[in-house]
């Protein structure tokens, strides 16, 4: 038997079937140009805001997310787009963003913190921009897509003036020595000057330098600047020292002088004036005739306030902590002991504001961070007429800037400004070297 076959129309379904699945390529096409046309747009506008927020940097006056910088961003996100979006929602510091398709949201962060491991989280001279929209869709929302999560992000910082963050003051003789193993370095974000006033001008064949570096000891900071000599035995200095470098005078005595810093008067007794302490323990302001931390594993909190001492401080195998607090040392020193543990910040205002630890200018006794202590000083440490000693294993990391009439370091010193009023080191004394620069980091 013949079966008869009708072929006729198959090429008419046939052509129907391959336009749908065309169209859905096209269609599919259309969706992600417009998707990667929105993206390039939201990283134009991330890079803007990020260049505008970090160039308000100095208008902030050290408040991290101030309003100019606010206003700067998210003017700047739309600006030179065409066509003009709608204005952007901002969004608090660090917090995700959230909402309807097609608004565009800013979250702007002074400094950085939305990515782990970022060099400059937390930097206060670097602006983060994160932009992030819902993007609609023209056709994937037939298969249930109507939208999709895009962000962009930026991140500008403004390169500081480097103006000292450490002031070494004594005059004459070896100021500034570096064993080896130590570092001094830049936080972050800053651009630390290291200055030595010393005169001295001795080399590593006769003589004595005002500068120490042996061998293994790094400086990697903005300036390094000896108004003497150095002597650096195989050690790595970044840059190079300028010799010769004109002094920076010590900038509280000019602020003491001015009456802009006020150096402080004996209170009463603290209810624990002095003694041992060996537990758990919240101390008052008030004036110490001298305290010892015995025992490990505790937590000594400080309150705010002053905390004047007319004797030694000695801190053990502790957790010291506090915020708003100035320790001055009338008389006696300061000692840190191994494995103890200090965070500290200063008040931000007041007749001592900025200032941390503070040793009278007749006080020579050293304030000495031993082995395996660890420091992290939220505010200047002052020691005018004493040498300041980090030893082997230890650790500082000073946010406010540091004077001393004379530093012998055998660990890690790490450098920044950011806890002193305004955000800088004081009195540079003309010494800063070029202007302040702002550029995309990320």
């Amino acid at each position: 038997m013949k079966m008869l076959r009708d072929e006729s129309g198959n090429i008419l379904v046939l052509t129907a079937l391959s336009l749908i699945v065309l169209m859905s390529f096209l269609a599919l096409a259309i969706d992600v140009g417009n998707l990667y046309y929105t993206q390039r747009q939201l990283q134009t506008m991330a890079d803007s805001a990020a260049m505008a927020g970090a160039l308000e940097y100095d208008a902030c006056a050290g408040t991290k997310n101030c309003s100019v910088m606010q206003t700067a961003a998210t003017t700047a996100l739309t600006e030179g787009l065409t066509p003009t979006p709608a204005a952007p929602t901002l969004v608090t510091q660090c917090a995700a963003a959230s909402g309807a398709a097609g608004q565009v949201f800013l979250t702007l962060n002074n400094g950085p913190c939305a990515v782990a491991g970022d060099p400059n989280a937390g930097a206060a001279n670097y602006v983060e921009a994160v932009v992030s929209e819902k993007a609609p869709t023209y056709f994937a929302g037939l298969f249930g897509v109507a939208t999709v999560q895009l962000s962009a992000r930026a991140e500008a910082g403004q390169s500081l003036p480097s103006g000292p963050c450490m002031d070494v003051t004594g005059t004459s003789g070896q100021t500034l020595t570096l064993n080896s193993g130590a570092k001094i370095t830049d936080a972050p974000g800053a651009n630390c000057g290291v200055w030595d006033n010393s005169t001295a001008s001795g080399t590593c064949t006769g003589g004595t330098p005002a500068v120490m570096a042996d061998s293994g000891s790094t400086v990697n900071v903005g300036s390094f600047n000896i108004k003497g000599n150095d002597c650096s035995n195989g050690a790595f200095l970044n840059p190079s020292p300028t010799v010769g470098a004109s002094a920076v005078p010590d900038p509280f005595a000019a602020e003491i002088t001015a009456g802009t810093l006020t150096v402080p008067t004996q209170p009463g007794n603290s209810p624990t004036n002095s003694g041992t302490v060996n537990g758990t323990t919240t101390l008052q302001p008030g004036t110490y005739t001298g305290l010892n931390f015995n025992g490990s594993g505790y937590t000594v909190t400080m309150e705010p306030g002053l905390y004047y001492f007319t004797g030694s401080l000695n801190i053990g195998a502790q957790n010291l902590t506090g915020t708003g607090v100035t320790i001055y040392m009338e008389s006696g020193a300061l000692t840190m002991n191994s494995a103890s543990q200090m965070t500290l910040s200063a008040p931000t205002s007041g007749p001592q504001a900025g200032m941390l630890i503070w040793e009278a200018s007749n006080n020579t006794s050293s304030m000495i961070l031993d082995s395996g202590s660890n420091s992290s000083w939220g505010g200047a440490i002052y020691v005018p007429d004493a040498q300041l000693t980090l030893n082997g294993g230890s650790t500082a990391a000073a946010y406010g800037m540091v004077v001393a009439n004379s530093v012998m370091l055998n660990s890690t010193l790490t450098l920044a400004c950011t806890s002193m009023p305004g955000g800088v080191c004081p009195g540079s004394g003309g010494a800063s070297s070029g202007s302040a620069t702002v550029a995309l980091a990320e």
